[in-house]
């Protein structure tokens, strides 16, 4: 009798396993559209108006990450891949992984807008922009079904090859949970974070009649689509589950792939992180401008961009390095950072030094929410330096954001590219503490109107709240060893580092 699927090349479907992730945003999140009509970069939208996340865009993050976390051949196979490398042969490997668009429930958009400051901190020409974005809290869920083929059966039976496709599954839900992986656009800045509160497993048998029949009527918006017991809510004892999923042939597989600063600080004047668009709920005499407040939660909360942040520690550092290293330029000092902080830049002469590369960044500045404090509504009026009068037509009102405190989270990543090494992390922090320590002295400043006093913090006050560099405290000896090792880094010629 002839073998059909030998002689044919067939390769039928013997399993399906669906995966439904059941979460709301950690942060804000820009997935663009490339429409402009809002403003410069507008989310994308489905046909009836509501934003929603491209299946393409989740692939695209999952695949990246599977092979971050040297799981390559694993990504290979799953997401398909060009068998000799050259697409549009009949060797192509086939993806065997549908993921689905995923729909924001509940949504609610916002307008962020920002611009490039020079060196003296002024803005630099052109630079202004706005983005739109998804406010977070908003509700989600991701839907995903893995595709179980006989060519995989043969080599092991359909529950092992759904446990290895459930072990990829835990892998991203470890890294939604860190915050290692992300979706869209300023990741790098604290947007795109997410927090997965329930996971959905339903498996089908396609080779058993029964199972067979229950997939043909199964579809994703029936309530019941899954059972009680096919639900497991993460959020409580999800540690069980990361253990047994993520540990692979005696390894531990939920290593951590970041460092971590978490550095509290308390507000004590005031803060502006100028917004002109949101954040106000007064119908009249709306204000001039005011502080960025969270607007995707019940409770109203002053806002620190990760951006923010991020732009305020680099111009920092790059005027300590030029300062040590004795560079004829700031723009010098901040092409040194590039590696570390990510920058576009020339492409060594490729392309007639015409193209540019991107270098990605390494640290990620989270959105940082204050606690407690609130708005403070302040008149201000400009005055004439000869007379001694108020300018006609000049009165505005500003509402900053007085006291409170905050826990600033920065993440570092470890050996994405050719200087992700141990001792490049020693740089990288030893660089972050420059900034770290003057922050809490309050000789860094951050956000707007920083020469009338806003913008400056202090160290918390509360004993035994420190730095932490991976929840453990940062001692007085690691403290100086990594800023010792930022200092030398700092004081190496062009020649030193190549040969290093």
């Amino acid at each position: 009798m002839m073998n059909y699927s030998e002689s044919f090349g067939y390769n039928k479907i013997c399993g399906r396993l669906c995966i439904e992730l059941e979460g709301r945003l950690a942060s804000a999140l820009s997935v663009g559209s490339g429409e402009q009509e809002e403003t410069d970069s507008d989310v994308i939208l489905d046909s009836k108006g509501n934003p929603f996340i491209p299946g393409s865009a989740l692939a695209g993050a999952l695949r990246a990450y599977t092979g971050e976390i040297g799981r390559e051949k694993e990504a290979n196979q799953l997401f398909g891949k060009p068998k000799d490398e050259s697409p549009g042969a009949e060797s192509d490997r086939q993806s065997r992984i549908f993921v689905y668009d995923t729909k924001i429930q509940n949504a609610q958009m916002g307008i962020r807008d920002g611009v490039r400051l020079g060196e003296a901190k002024t803005a630099e020409p052109k630079s202004k922009y706005e983005i739109q974005i998804i406010e977070s809290n908003a509700n989600f869920k991701m839907r995903l079904e893995f595709i179980e083929r006989e060519s995989q059966k043969a080599q092991n039976d359909l529950k092992q090859l759904m446990d290895e496709d459930l072990r990829l599954v835990w892998s991203w839900v470890y890294g939604f949970t860190t915050g290692e992986l992300r979706l869209g656009a300023r990741s790098r800045r604290g947007f795109g974070r997410f927090h997965i509160e329930k996971v959905r497993i339903k498996k089908f048998d396609m080779e058993e009649q029964a199972s067979y029949l229950e997939w043909l009527e199964w579809d994703w918006e029936n309530p019941d689509a899954f059972l009680p017991e096919e639900s497991i809510d993460v959020t409580k004892g999800a540690e069980g589950q990361y253990a047994k999923w993520l540990t692979t042939e005696g390894k531990d597989g939920a290593r951590k792939f970041t460092h971590c600063f978490e550095v509290p600080l308390d507000i004590p004047y005031t803060l502006l992180i100028r917004t002109y668009s949101t954040a106000f709920k007064k119908e009249d005499e709306m204000p001039d401008y005011g502080q960025l407040t969270t607007t995707g939660g019940s409770a109203q909360a002053a806002l620190i961009p990760g951006s923010s942040i991020a732009g305020a520690f680099r111009n920092h550092i790059a005027k300590i390095i030029k300062e040590i290293a004795h560079l004829e330029s700031w723009e010098k000092a901040q092409s040194r950072l590039s590696p570390f902080f990510g920058t576009w830049v020339k492409s060594d002469g490729k392309n007639d030094g015409n193209g540019e590369d991107i270098v990605v960044s390494r640290i990620i500045f989270e959105e940082t929410v204050v606690n407690g404090g609130g708005a403070l509504p302040i008149f201000r009026n400009a005055i004439d330096r000869f007379t001694g009068g108020t300018v006609e037509g000049a009165l505005y009102q500003e509402v900053p954001w007085a006291g409170g405190n905050v826990l600033l989270k920065i993440f570092l990543q470890k050996g994405r590219h050719k200087e992700g090494t141990q001792d490049s992390d020693d740089i990288i922090c030893g660089l972050l503490l420059w900034a770290i320590l003057d922050l809490q002295a309050g000789i860094l400043p951050i956000g707007g109107e920083t020469a009338v006093g806003r913008g400056i913090f202090s160290g918390s006050g509360k004993i035994g709240e420190g730095i932490l560099l991976d929840g453990q405290p940062l001692s007085e000896q690691e403290k100086e060893m990594y800023l010792q090792r930022a200092v030398r880094w700092a004081k190496e010629t062009e020649d030193e580092r190549t040969e290093g």
